[in-house]
């Protein structure tokens, strides 16, 4: 177990990262030392009941014994509000309940109001003997440098595909469903459960489509296409879709090597994806890398993202 002043869990899927702040937090406030199902303070972590944990998340319904605030920023529970930042660091000086310990959960703190970084730097800077913090964030970097100096973070590393197609038919999945959706995330079981299959297929066979009409005809028109079907207005949703298209591109490249499909993710559309494989090991690669690359740039920048989508399928043509 660690026991710091203030831990950051990182990694992919919002859901997972939560979990495993409830799990940190139940061992913080677990006093028999068991971490069994029999364990008292253990179970009324996990219903998030126990009165030395407070839980704060952009949503008002994950949120657990967080003290009363005045919530007028409009935010639509897209971030966590500043006043409940402030609230939540006046209320880690009181003592504790029943154990030692306070445990304060703020999850997805990379949605954060800007202005509420400040009020959470203050008690973080100093913070109380006996309050421990346990912050969430799948995309650190939009932490400011200050808040990220004063934390131990520990990334959480993604499950396998293999690993989450077994917990998905672990949990009631056909096997094939649980490939399926494990193609399109690597979260994990709790966002591969809620992710909209059908739409995600959708996505995917308009981005094959036109990638396929680049790089096998060099038209300019399929570039344009491809390009309206990347762009978004928001630069998040343009990059998870770059990243959807590498993915195609590098399935194309298996098909060659690996006519079974084995390693094939998107294995439904192996017809296709051997047809892309026409196209070229090195071309396909080349496209992939540079749509892996706009994808990890685009959120940080202040590009707009419909017009970072048309440079990158321009750019293809030159392959």
């Amino acid at each position: 177990m660690i026991d710091v002043p203030v831990l950051l869990l990182t990694g992919r899927g919002s859901r997972r990262l939560e979990a495993e702040a409830i799990d940190v937090a139940a061992g913080l406030l677990c006093r028999s030392g068991d971490r069994t199902s029999s364990c008292v303070d253990c179970r009324r972590v996990a219903r998030r009941e126990h009165p030395d944990l407070l839980v704060a998340a952009p949503e008002s319904g994950r949120r657990a014994n967080t003290p009363p605030f005045d919530e007028t920023s409009g935010s639509k529970e897209t971030t966590i509000p500043t006043a409940l930042v402030r609230a939540l660091a006046s209320d880690a000086f009181r003592v504790p309940y029943e154990g030692e310990k306070r445990v304060l959960v703020l999850l997805d703190v990379d949605r954060t109001e800007a202005a509420a970084f400040s009020a959470l730097l203050k008690v973080l800077e100093e913070p109380p003997s006996r309050a421990r913090f346990v912050l969430t964030a799948a995309r650190p970097r939009l932490l400011p440098p200050t808040i990220l100096s004063r934390l131990v973070l520990r990334r959480l590393p993604s499950p396998s595909r293999a690993e989450l197609v077994s917990a998905l038919v672990a949990r009631g999945l056909s096997p094939e469903e649980a490939a399926a959706r494990a193609a399109f995330c690597r979260a994990g079981v709790e966002e591969a459960l809620e992710l909209d299959l059908a739409g995600e297929r959708v996505t995917r066979d308009a981005l094959l489509e036109a990638i396929s009409g680049i790089l096998l005809s060099g038209s300019t028109g399929w570039a344009l296409v491809l390009a309206g079907r990347l762009g978004a207005e928001d630069a998040a949703a343009t990059a998870d879709r770059l990243g959807l298209l590498a993915e195609i591109l590098r399935d194309a490249v298996a098909t060659g090597a690996d006519p079974a499909g084995r390693t094939v993710h998107h294995s439904e559309r192996f017809r296709d994806l051997s047809l892309l494989a026409g196209a070229g090991t090195e071309v396909l690669l080349e496209a992939a890398s540079r749509a892996l690359r706009e994808a990890a740039d685009l959120p940080d920048s202040r590009r707009n993202p419909r017009l970072a989508a048309e440079a990158y399928a321009l750019s293809l043509l030159s392959l």
